[in-house]
């Protein structure tokens, strides 16, 4: 009993130190007591180990709650187990995506359209200081799994789902509101308002709340025979790979445009 009390407790204890230093790496990034090099690459990771260590100590305390039909040390031994699994989760999942599945590539520029890519304006400028430039990554070229790619060529062999958003009998003003309104309801943070006889542009910018990383995103609406056309483009400020997050955000926003 002691021996499940004692694991319980660890995985527990194990759980809190992993949380806290999680913290600790991103709102020290957000708070530039540190860049996010520092702060995701070299402080996070450590949040990932203590939680592999509460994820063991509950696999172990489980084991022994399993086989001896006891229930000593449950609100620990539950509790670390269960936050363990939900704090591991998502970072683990990127990880094996990127490193292991490679069903995620290593690059942070997506547009629907590869050819004609929507181009920054007003953040243009907020981007000079970024480490990836504001310029469309497409004929960048990328070596992934030993072959040379650009990233447009790797966005449609990955994310070929990724297209633009055409509809018929919209006229490119009513499809800009709409447009708007989708970005407006997606949260993120409006820097641009753009309406042209031809449609117009939409930029914003959304951050990520636990280490304040930005991505710019830049919507474009045009005319399209007899309906109208919308490519929306979204690039990370910082990073070499995005672990897919700039594809979900397109993908989100599309799926709410054609809701609205």
């Amino acid at each position: 009993m002691r021996f499940m009390t004692t694991t319980a407790r660890l995985s527990f204890a194990a759980l809190i130190a992993s949380a806290a230093i999680a913290l600790a790496a991103g709102f020290g990034t957000r708070l530039h007591l540190w860049d996010y090099q520092v702060g995701l690459l070299r402080i996070f990771p450590y949040s990932l180990y203590v939680g592999l260590a509460a994820l063991a100590f509950g696999i172990v305390w489980m084991v022994c709650a399993v086989v001896s039909a006891s229930g000593a040390g449950a609100r620990f031994g539950v509790i670390g187990l269960a936050g363990s699994i939900a704090l591991l989760w998502i970072p683990l999942r990127d990880i094996y995506l990127v490193s292991i599945d490679h069903s995620i590539p290593p690059i942070h520029d997506i547009s629907t359209d590869t050819e004609h890519a929507p181009e920054f304006v007003t953040l243009r400028n907020n981007r000079l200081g970024a480490i990836n430039p504001p310029d469309y990554d497409g004929p960048r070229p990328v070596i992934f799994l030993g072959r040379i790619y650009t990233t447009k060529a790797l966005q449609k062999l990955y994310y070929g789902d990724i297209k633009s958003a055409s509809i018929l009998g919209i006229t490119p003003a009513k499809l800009f509101q709409h447009a708007l309104a989708a970005a407006q309801d997606m949260g993120w943070n409006i820097v641009a308002v753009a309406p042209d006889s031809s449609g117009g542009r939409i930029e914003a910018t959304d951050t990520t709340l636990l280490f304040g990383l930005t991505s710019d995103i830049v919507i474009r609406v045009r005319p399209a025979g007899i309906g109208a056309r919308l490519d929306i483009r979204s690039k990370s400020r910082v990073g070499i790979s995005d672990f897919g997050r700039n594809t979900r955000r397109i993908r989100a926003y599309l799926k709410k445009l054609a809701g609205s």
